[in-house]
This record gives C-alpha cells, structure tokens and sequence, in this order.
C-alpha cells in the first residue's frame, strides 16, 4: 500500500508546488480556472493520503499513542478540507453529470465517514473508530486508484472523456466495497492492546 501511496503523495504535492504544468491536458482549464478548489484539494488530499498511511503502523499506535492521536487529529482536519474541496470540484468536474455525482458522492461519503470515525474516537469506541477509518482511508485511497485504472481506461476506450465518466466510480467503490467486506470480517477481532487506547 505504501509502495502505491508515497509516490501519489509526492505526485499531488507537486500540483501545489508546479501547479498548471502538472494538470492533465483535458482538466487544465477546470483545474486553472478554479485554484482556490483544485490547491486545496491536491495539498490536504496529499497530507490525508500520507498521514494516514502512518496509522496504520502497529508499532506507532502502540508505543507512541499521542503521536497516533495527534496524527489522527490531522488526518481528520486534511480528510475534513479535501472532501470539502472535492466536493466543490466535482461541480466542475469534466465529463459532465456522471462525473459530477461520482466524486460528489465520494467527497460527502469521505466527509461522513471520517466524522463518524471522529466522534467514535471522541466516545472512545475504539473497535467503532477503527472500522470507520478504515473505510475513510479506503476512500482516500481513490487518489491512488484514479491514476492506475485512469490510463488502463483511456486505452480500453480510445477517448478520455468515457474513461474519466467511468474512473469517477470505480477509483473508489470497489475500494468502499472492500473496506466495508473487511471492517465487518473482522469486528470481532480482539483488540486488547488498543482498548486501552486514551484516544481524548
């Protein structure tokens, strides 16, 4: 996961840092046109795709539970600002209705669920939090889904514009699906450590 997610950190970085010779060729005139959403969007979509790709280190959470708790709390705030971005985005987003609800749905679902992880963390419901930040996490992982499926699609279809109608679902359903399948497999994992866990 790391192997895939590091380098779409330093990838959506350098459209803060490059900014307009970065955008893909179809998106440059969205993207241009509306800065004060596509910035934000790149730099706390990179910060919640690399802060919680940290949470999941065992021996962090473990031994150094204010960092996690720290960690998270950024997270939350990154996750918070992107969803909140893409929603904006996805207004605008190229492509037209289908993609327009595909990632409106995916930034209102990333805001939901991370605040349901949140508010679980806040009652010190820890198998709860766990599940729902697991599918928060699976939902910005669509950031590294996009850019592997998003050209495989342009070469099945021949065209750009069906090949992001269809990236706007499936960089992250399949992923919700999976995270959804996992977090009920495995709650009633013990978690006798994490318990204990002083998460306020």
């Amino acid at each position: 996961m790391a192997l895939l997610a590091v380098p779409i950190v330093g990838y959506a970085m350098a459209y803060v840092v490059i900014g307009a010779p970065m955008y893909p060729p179809n998106l440059a005139t969205s993207f241009s046109a509306r800065p004060w959403g596509i910035y934000p969007h790149a730099l706390f979509g990179s910060l919640a795709l690399g802060l919680g790709l940290l949470q999941f280190n065992r021996w962090l959470l473990l031994r150094h539970r204010a960092v996690h708790r720290a960690l998270g709390t950024a997270y939350v705030v990154s996750a918070a600002l992107v969803g909140l971005a893409g929603l904006y985005m996805s207004l605008y987003s190229f492509g037209g209705v289908i993609t327009h609800l595909g990632f409106g749905a995916l930034a209102v679902l990333l805001l939901w669920t991370t605040a349901r992880a949140y508010l679980a963390a806040r009652a010190r419901a820890i198998a709860e939090h766990r599940r729902w930040m697991l599918v928060s996490y699976a939902l910005i992982f669509a950031a590294v889904m996009l850019r592997i499926e998003l050209p495989l699609l342009v070469m099945a279809f021949g065209d750009f514009t069906p090949a992001y109608q269809v990236v706007a679902w499936l960089c992250w359903v399949p992923n919700l699906l999976w995270a959804a399948w996992y977090a009920r497999r495995t709650a009633g994992a013990p978690l006798p450590a994490v318990e204990r866990l002083r998460v306020v």
